[in-house]
């Protein structure tokens, strides 16, 4: 051992060579902040401990970040590393050491493959931490099971971890938290916290947890400020008397029992190979794609087959850039695949890109494949058709399709250009189902979305109407929305109201739409129609919506909401007091 690292741990017991490399071995892939917080140090102290064993060889790092999180260095220990820590630590040889740790090839394959789910857990568990006097909080990732980790604080409050990527299908989470709500109380975590993609999936799952009597429990989008905000009240939960109420992780953190610890299930140790972790590391999609390219990569997920103007649109980049992006995630880690030439180039998963999305959030392979593989396969006549169901749409819908990803792309991309405007989040057709009353009735918009446009919050739902272009079919296609506006669920889905946007392709069709609606009493909804022609002509925030609501009126902008409320009683829109005054 170097000069350099013996002076580094001749600080006393507190923080000696043995321990760094037991919390390293541990904590596989942790960043050095993370991993003083979790320890109780401070971070000068970490980073020489961490600077000293890269320095002899013993560790090494790889930079890493996902979409909602910016790149660090995540340390990890090498094989001379693991040889290390198996003799400091007392074990008679290193494969003894990797049965005992999460250090075998087998674990850190599994940890790689869901890196940046890991990523979230760490950083949730640093926030979580006290972070002071050395008081250490254990964290523990499952191979299988119902959660994806289990983080303890010192006093013994334990909080399993769900998370959803979007790779996991909305039942194969509520099958796992049905079966969390069936434990005895005392045999799972004090806490359960749910990681989901967007306020959409947030609110129906709180639903969901409410119904199945989990108690416990809170649910929170999985984005920067959530999982490192000690005092954003982002966490929600509901229950029969009080209904939704909105937590800090601070109260989270208080609500949560004390002295119950919590042990998960043995980690299976038949197979504990000793690893490669240097090659496991550099072989790795997590590592090696960006921040940016991750981004890309879930609008591609989201929307299969997605044109490469629309994906340049929405990142807000060039086509130069997106194609330089797109050639990484094709070219050099094989997860994209590129279809078309010259001016109608799409992109959508290959089946290399479908395994990753469904290590990553835990899905099943069999499932996904089902959903986005391009590979042909034969119906039940003998055709032949891409085995995923969502190519298959795109094949027999792709005007629809692209009309979906041309509204969504240009109203993030006018968005960038105004100040106080963001297309905040947004989900696709796949999972924008909604069942309301006790599931007798459904709305299944296109896409379902949140815009901030000059400061003004307008939650919305999408519909690309093609189909329905006379006044019959033009009725049948508004009464699922005014079953829904009657209905309680508007409030609690999307508050304090959504907006239903139908977009349609000619004026003529939007003009029926407006004359329809006019002849129905009960459409006094927050319901707005407009055309890709006007659309493309005065932009999707200029004076491109007729209100269905009062269709003599002219189109309105977006930004003229705020002029409008939502009466909750009679359910309806109306001029706001203070507007009619005036």
């Amino acid at each position: 051992m170097t000069a350099a690292a013996s002076g580094c741990y001749a600080g006393g017991m507190a923080f000696s060579r043995e321990r760094i490399l037991d919390a390293l071995a541990r904590l596989p892939f942790i960043d050095a902040g993370e991993l003083a917080l979790v320890l109780g140090e401070p971070l000068a102290t970490v980073h020489r401990a961490l600077a000293a064993l890269l320095q002899d060889g013993l560790a090494g790092r790889a930079s890493q970040g996902t979409a909602h999180l910016p790149s660090s260095h995540r340390y990890y220990l090498t094989r001379e590393g693991i040889a290390e820590a198996a003799d400091a630590l007392g074990y008679d040889a290193p494969w003894e050491f990797v049965r005992a740790y999460p250090m075998s090839r087998q674990w850190l394959a599994l940890l790689i493959r869901r890196m940046d789910a890991v990523a979230s857990v760490y950083r949730l568990a640093a926030t979580l931490s006290p972070g002071v006097d050395g008081l250490e909080t254990r964290v523990e990732f499952q191979r299988r099971g119902r959660f994806d980790a289990v983080i303890t604080l010192h006093n013994g409050s334990s909080f399993g971890v769900v998370r959803q990527g979007l790779a996991l299908r909305r039942r194969s989470l509520y099958d796992r938290l049905r079966a969390i709500a069936e434990y005895r109380h005392n045999h799972r975590p004090s806490m359960v916290l749910v990681l989901v993609p967007s306020p959409w999936e947030q609110r129906l799952t709180d639903e969901f947890c409410l119904n199945a009597d989990l108690r416990d429990y809170f649910v929170a989008v999985e984005r920067r400020e959530t999982l490192e905000e000690w005092d954003r009240t982002v966490w929600i939960s509901s229950n029969w008397t009080f209904g939704r109420i909105y937590r800090t992780l601070e109260q989270v953190v208080s609500e949560a029992d004390t002295g119950r610890w919590f042990h998960p299930e043995a980690p299976e140790r038949k197979r504990a190979s000793l690893p490669d972790p240097e090659r496991m590391v550099r072989a790795a999609p997590a590592f090696g794609i960006s921040p940016a390219e991750k981004r890309a990569l879930d609008l591609i997920t989201d929307h299969p087959m997605i044109p490469r103007e629309h994906l340049a649109r929405w990142l807000g980049v060039s086509d130069g850039r997106v194609s330089q992006m797109t050639r990484s995630l094709a070219n050099t880690w094989g997860l994209v695949e590129q279809h078309g030439k010259r001016s109608d180039v799409r992109y959508t998963l290959s089946d290399r890109g479908i395994r990753y999305i469904t290590r990553r959030d835990r899905a099943q392979l069999a499932t996904t494949m089902a959903a986005w593989s391009t590979e042909d396969t034969a119906d039940n006549h003998g055709q032949l058709r891409p085995l995923g169901h969502r190519i298959l749409t795109w094949q027999r819908q792709t005007g629809h399709a692209d009309g979906i990803t041309w509204f969504l792309s240009e109203l993030a991309a006018e968005a960038m250009t105004e100040d106080a405007s963001e297309l905040r989040w947004c989900i696709p057709t796949a999972r924008s189902d909604r069942a309301f009353n006790r599931g007798e009735d459904a709305i299944a918009p296109d896409a379902v979305g949140h815009l901030l446009v000059n400061a003004l919050h307008v939650p919305f739902y999408f519909e690309h109407e093609l189909r329905a272009r006379h006044p019959r079919g033009v009725a049948a296609r508004l009464r699922p929305y005014i079953r829904y506006y009657r209905s309680d669920a508007p409030r609690d889905d999307q508050p304090p109201f959504p907006t239903t946007l139908f977009v349609v392709d000619t004026e003529e069709v939007a003009k029926t739409y407006a004359s329809t609606a006019s002849r129905m009493p009960t459409m006094k909804l927050p319901v707005l129609v407009s055309s890709r022609e006007l659309l493309s002509y005065r932009g999707m925030l200029g004076r491109s919506w007729r209100p269905l609501w009062d269709a003599e009126r002219p189109p309105l902008a977006l930004r003229e909401l705020g002029a409008y409320e939502w009466d909750k009683l009679r359910r309806r829109m109306r001029r706001q007091e203070t507007q009619q005054s005036c």
